[in-house]
């Protein structure tokens, strides 16, 4: 009986080690689960582009088009494993991920995820890359339910929490620049400029070498700092220089005395089946009045020409297959719109759709309501 009393807390060490090397296992098997599904998206988006290049003419473009790997599987498949797993440190890289790459999340889903860094999170060394992705928050049309405020709100007054609790001075400095690049949605009055240009002194003061995939956090607030000197509502729109698909100069600043509606496109962008025949149709309703739609896109110069020949491009473009143009006018998502009013003066920039319309008609009716000069 003794010798079973000496040997009992032995066997009972022996079994809590096992049991943590189990529990341990079942964390990083969870945490190379969720690796793996994001790998997989990427390996599966490289092929993809690689036979996007690789296609020849317009009809073999569309259909790898038509293939585009679509993030939501795989985000559907890492939601299903991180929902009970959101207190690791670990889930946070993909809760990142998950903003950053599903463009269908719920607002319910998004919430959980703010929730899980209050309650967990505040003062993770690991909390910078997903205060970067918090920009991509987006309540997707849906009011907010009683009792809660929008996500994007919602987003900004935890990244002021953060600034406050988290003791990593990069940790604050990520908070700090993801709030300037979030106001800059909110308008371009001079209260939430200063509130951009203090949040994005603070960034490069506390994060400036902090790589952001290929480029570092100074990088992204020099960029913001030319969208708030040179893009904002109100500034005269950056010249343009270039050529179109059949090699001729073409300039912005040959346009002034017309609306322009200046959209940054390609054909592989998620969005462009919707976005060409909308295009098209803005052609066809402003004919003869003082309207353009002027293009900036990215495909090779034959496929642009090709687009063109097919009549699913009615517009002139600036052909950029280096993305020059789209660098110095600092686009990180595509399609984006620029509407400049008949002075080439910046009315609106964000998506194209039903605002940008809306921004245009108003500058051409206000155009066309103006007194008449009268001869003296």
């Amino acid at each position: 009986m003794k010798n079973h009393k000496r040997l009992l807390p032995k066997f009972l060490l022996g079994l809590l080690c096992c049991s943590s090397v189990m529990v341990l296992s079942a964390q990083a098997a969870t945490d190379a689960q969720a690796k793996a599904i994001t790998a997989a998206y990427q390996a599966a988006y490289d092929q993809w582009a690689r036979e996007l290049e690789s296609a020849t003419d317009v009809r073999s473009r569309e259909a790898v088009l038509q293939k585009r790997p679509d993030p939501r599987t795989y985000a559907h498949k890492l939601k299903n494993l991180l929902r009970s797993d959101l207190a690791n440190d670990w889930s946070l890289k993909y809760g990142a991920w998950l903003l950053e790459n599903d463009y269908d999340i719920s607002p319910e889903s998004q919430r959980a995820l703010l929730n899980a860094v209050e309650k967990y999170h505040l003062k993770s060394p690991e909390l910078g890359p997903f205060c970067i992705s918090m920009v991509h928050l987006n309540q997707r049309g849906e009011q907010p339910r009683p009792g809660t405020i929008p996500l994007e709100s919602r987003g900004m007054k935890l990244l002021e929490e953060i600034k406050k609790q988290n003791p990593k001075p990069e940790v604050q400095g990520q908070a700090a620049l993801a709030i300037s690049i979030m106001l800059g949605g909110l308008g371009d009055h001079g209260n939430i400029m200063r509130q951009r240009m203090t949040n994005l002194k603070e960034a490069i003061i506390k994060s400036a070498d902090v790589r952001i995939g290929d480029i570092t956090v100074a990088d992204v607030a020099r960029d913001e700092l030319y969208k708030i000197t040179h893009l904002t509502k109100g500034r005269i729109a950056p010249e343009i220089s270039g050529l179109d698909s059949a090699s001729r100069p073409l300039t912005l600043s040959s346009f002034r005395g017309k609306v322009v509606m200046l959209v940054f496109w390609s054909s592989w962008d998620k969005d462009t089946a919707r976005l060409l025949p909308m295009l098209r149709k803005s052609v066809e309703s402003q004919a003869g009045k003082p309207f353009v739609v002027l293009g900036v896109n990215r495909d090779t110069l034959a496929n642009l020409r090709a687009l063109e020949g097919d009549r699913l491009v009615t517009w002139r473009n600036f052909s950029d297959p280096q993305q020059d143009i789209s660098k110095a006018y600092r686009i990180a998502s595509w399609p984006y719109c620029l509407v400049l009013d008949q002075e080439g003066a910046i009315a609106y920039r964000g998506a194209p759709g039903s605002f940008a319309d809306a921004v245009a008609n108003n500058l051409l009716l206000t155009e066309s309501s103006a007194p008449a000069t009268q001869p003296e």
